[in-house]
């Protein structure tokens, strides 16, 4: 009996310690969201709450009561926010998803008021936003880089009503955060970002960190709107152990796009924001099931560092995924230019850039902007027996005169790429399993030992052929002399470009 008192009076001191320490890890959290009308951030006399509005710990959904009150629990290490309406936004924050609650797992908390004061805004029906990959600085020489390449153009006024930083921002040194976190809010319109693989907190370990992801950005999972598309954002970075990842979506997130959706009207449109591609996500099958019915999604990711398309389907759900390329390029590598920032070409093809997405209440297109570019600059021309230097190529010497190869930045399989010679009939391009012309350039400047050059970092190159190269043999009867080629590409999911090169043809 003595013995049997002491194993039980052990359960009950094992109990207590199980539920303080879970007490410890979860807590209800209560607020408001209410119009902030002076935008301070405090709820003042006469600033009503606002009902309906959703809100989730990035796994329940719920809704604001007729006063705008809401009562959730909330787990160490999560977050919680408002899935913001199309007419409403966080104004007193640039970068919306950092005015999220984020519980700092380090931290202990109790039940408590926390509330979200928000902003009236126009409902935009037509909108644009600039979809930004990888821009990765692991220093304060690549956070230079980065200010004086892509932030010029960003800083520029323009008709985007958003940026979304789809991941990466910094490359392990989560010491940065403060510092392109105030780069983003000197930006004209207001940001959302992604959380990438080296924004991770467990990578922190390679260098002395004190800042992290969460506390700097408020929340990895959240979604909102803008006009009629519903955004989701999602940390597709599944950490294995310290320093090891996979891409994979975790099993209370999926219920949080689950619970989401219930709310998203069925016209809605579907834009899915993650960092590691879909296609490289583990269990994006369970994701496709939860989007069945939805139509065509469009998903946007980063990480790979070069720009290319992919299309999951399921049951009445087609996901038209955009690789985004990197606005790093190739981390910052190769030959500066004039201004002294690298070129950092990617392997495919394709220069430092990012995209610009124009959403209408039913549809979308899309257009690539290389940084530093004119808009215009859409493609890469090519054509055999001009460029002395090509003899020196393996790739390109034993081309046969007058065969033209054309990167289109951004295409996909399902891109239909032609053109024409001074303005004749327009002639069907073929797909081409080839080396961008420029990369297969450098290859070689590499083995020549040409690149790098002193003060230049190595870009480097695989021999990997581009997704986005169409070639076509120009007429034989092209007589010698000066000539205009124009190019045209176009596919059914809203992707456009063009682009025209003049030459001297010399037999």
């Amino acid at each position: 009996m003595k013995k049997f008192m002491i194993i039980y009076i052990f359960f009950l001191l094992g109990s207590f310690v199980s539920t303080k320490c879970l007490a410890q890890d979860v807590a209800w959290i209560e607020g408001c969201v209410y119009e902030d009308g002076n935008q301070n951030g405090i709820q003042d006399k006469g600033e009503k709450g606002i009902s309906g509005i959703a809100i989730s710990n990035g796994d329940t959904v719920l809704l604001a009561d007729k006063q705008g009150h809401f009562r959730i629990r909330l787990s160490k290490g999560n977050s919680i926010f408002p899935i913001l309406p199309n007419n409403w936004t966080l104004l007193s924050n640039q970068i919306v998803n950092s005015g999220f609650y984020y519980w700092n797992s380090h931290g202990d908390t109790e039940t408590q008021q926390i509330n979200f004061g928000l902003n009236k805004k126009k409902v935009n029906k037509h909108f644009s936003i600039n979809a930004i990959g990888d821009v990765q600085v692991g220093n304060s020489q690549e956070l230079d880089y980065a200010s004086r390449s892509l932030w010029p153009e960003l800083l520029q006024a323009d008709s985007s009503s958003f940026n979304i930083f789809l991941g990466d921002l910094v490359n392990n040194n989560l010491n940065l955060f403060p510092a392109i976190k105030q780069m983003m809010e000197l930006l004209p319109v207001q940001s959302w970002t992604v959380i990438g693989n080296h924004d991770r907190d467990a990578d922190s370990i390679r260098i002395n960190q004190t800042f992290s992801y969460n506390t700097a950005f408020g929340s990895a999972t959240y979604a909102f709107n803008e006009g009629n598309v519903h955004f989701i954002v999602l940390n597709n970075v599944y950490g294995k152990g310290t320093r090891s990842y996979v891409g994979k979506i975790s099993d209370s997130q999926l219920r949080f796009v689950s619970n989401d959706l219930k709310l998203v009207p069925k016209n809605a449109q579907i834009v899915l924001c993650m960092h590691i591609p879909l296609v490289h996500t583990t269990n994006s099958s369970a994701l496709i099931e939860i989007l069945e019915g939805r139509g065509n999604v469009l998903a946007l990711t980063g990480h790979m560092h070069q720009v290319e398309r992919n299309f999951l389907h399921g049951q009445d759900v087609c996901v038209h995924e955009l690789v985004t390329g990197a606005s790093c390029g190739f981390w910052w590598v190769g030959e500066k230019d004039w201004e002294g920032i690298p070129s950092a070409l990617m392997q495919c093809g394709t220069p430092r850039n990012y995209f610009v997405f124009d959403f209408t209440e039913k549809d979308y297109s899309f257009r690539y902007k290389g940084i530093g570019m004119d808009a215009s600059r859409q493609m890469n021309i090519w054509i055999a027996g001009i460029d002395s230097t090509d003899v020196y190529i393996d790739e390109l010497r034993n081309k046969h005169q007058g065969e033209m190869l054309v990167t289109v930045y951004g295409a996909s399989d399902s891109t239909i790429v032609r053109c024409r010679l001074d303005n004749g009939e327009w002639l069907l391009c073929e797909k081409k399993e080839e080396l961008d012309v420029n990369v297969a350039r450098v290859r070689s400047w590499n083995q020549l030992k040409i690149y790098p050059t002193r003060f230049n970092r190595r870009n480097p190159f695989r021999r990997q052929f581009s997704p986005q190269i169409w070639g076509l043999q120009l007429p034989k009867e092209c007589c010698e002399g000066v000539h205009l080629i124009a190019v045209e590409a176009s596919d059914q999911w809203g992707f456009k470009a063009s682009g025209e090169r003049c030459f001297y043809y010399q037999r």
